[in-house]
């Protein structure tokens, strides 16, 4: 069947890029697209030429979702709905176009059109999951331990920057539920034989995909992470479960958990990040940092703080004007490309910084007048920028 990839001119806020650029584990989303197009046995067309399967620009799937979806149209005129699952209820929130329905969510953006021109029917595609439960404290959901869904055939599309950071922690459990046993156990034993050991970490310590030319301190950890060229993992650092793009740089006792680095991304000493995307060049400075995604060449400092957790009600985010929500408590934020984030500045949840943003702290909570003559004058406090006697009138 011929399919044809549908423009959106969708824009990812506060990025402003094309959904197409957007990174998915340092590639863009349009190169995951063409893959699972071909994959699939597709052909892709310029036109809508019917019949064919019409497929949105923003898409992230993979080429078992579209076959499934094209083999259960069978030339009719048919709308994809992704069947009642775990990764549907964490991927489909904040999405135009996807409705709930009995089946599941209705993504009306991807379909069969043939030359009849009949009602479309509804077709469901499994994402074929494996639940995963871990506990969790209370506060992070109304009750029993935490799921995640992880899809063996995905089905998501790309409106909005929790999306960019969906679609980049999904991919290690795509990687998984699509490896096939027999290779994880050969590589396994692999790494036991390199480990010469059946500690758990040392195998871990084993199972590293590392490009040319890094240079990996001895005192450093690295965990089931996969390093482009020319990484630069600092003493005492640790990256654990992460894929690292060429050049990055993790420096002394900095961590990083299950994130996705850029090219040429700096996360600063002592600083530690746990699911997050940076794109290109973007240095992270603060000291914990979760849940957030860096735009190219952005920049946080150390005593910045993003806060990523609401206790009584699910985080929303704006899009297109509206407030929608993400169906979860713990969400960081986002800074658009080139921003500049100073010390002492508290984000609220799913907030997002526009490109070129400069925040900095209100220059009348910072001391900059010293005046002389006060070390007699008992302790002192700073009051507009003018330290002065704590007794003294402001």
């Amino acid at each position: 069947m011929n399919v044809f990839v549908e423009p959106t001119g969708r824009r990812i806020e506060p990025f402003g890029d094309a959904a197409g650029d957007t990174p998915v584990n340092n590639r863009p989303l349009s190169v995951w697209l063409d893959e699972a197009i071909a994959g699939a046995g597709l052909t892709r067309i310029d036109a809508p030429t019917p019949p064919c399967l019409i497929l949105p620009d923003t898409l992230f799937t993979t080429a078992g979702a579209l076959r499934a979806f094209v083999d259960g149209a069978a030339g009719r005129d048919a709308v994809l709905v992704l069947k009642q699952s775990r990764f549907g209820v964490q991927t489909t929130p904040v999405q135009p176009g996807v409705v709930a329905c009995e089946a599941g969510w209705r993504f009306e953006a991807i379909r069969v059109v043939s030359a009849a021109g009949a009602a479309p029917v509804d077709v469901v595609v499994d994402p074929d999951e494996k639940v995963i439960e871990f506990p969790a404290p209370a506060f992070f959901q109304d009750a029993g331990p935490m799921q995640i869904g992880l899809a063996k055939h995905p089905v998501m599309t790309v409106h909005h920057w929790v999306h960019v950071l969906w679609v980049n922690q999904l991919i290690g459990g795509l990687e998984i539920r699509n490896t096939p046993t027999w290779r994880f156990v050969l590589r396994g034993l692999w790494a036991v034989l390199r480990a010469r050991s059946l500690n758990k970490w040392r195998v871990l310590g084993k199972l590293n995909r590392i490009g040319k030319g890094c240079d990996i301190h001895p005192t450093a950890v690295v965990e089931g992470s996969t390093l482009g060229p020319g990484c630069v993992i600092g003493p005492y650092a640790r990256v654990m479960f992460s894929t690292l793009g060429e050049g990055v740089q993790v420096m002394p006792v900095a961590q990083v958990e299950l994130c996705v680095l850029g090219d040429r991304a700096v996360v600063a000493e002592q600083s530690f990040l746990r699911f997050c995307v940076l794109y290109p060049e973007a240095v992270a400075s603060q000291y914990l940092m979760q849940q957030c995604v860096l735009g190219r060449r952005a920049i946080t400092t150390g005593g910045a703080f993003t806060m990523d957790l609401n206790f009584d009600q699910d985080i929303r985010v704006q899009l297109d004007g509206a407030l929608h929500s993400t169906g979860s408590r713990f969400l960081g934020s986002a800074f658009g490309h080139r921003c500049r984030v100073g010390t002492g500045f508290w984000m609220a949840s799913g907030r997002m910084v526009p490109n070129d943003y400069f925040l900095v702290r209100d220059p009348a909570r910072v001391l900059s007048k010293l005046p002389p003559g006060l070390a007699d004058q008992g302790p002192l406090v700073a009051s507009d920028g003018v330290l002065r006697p704590v007794k003294a009138p402001s």
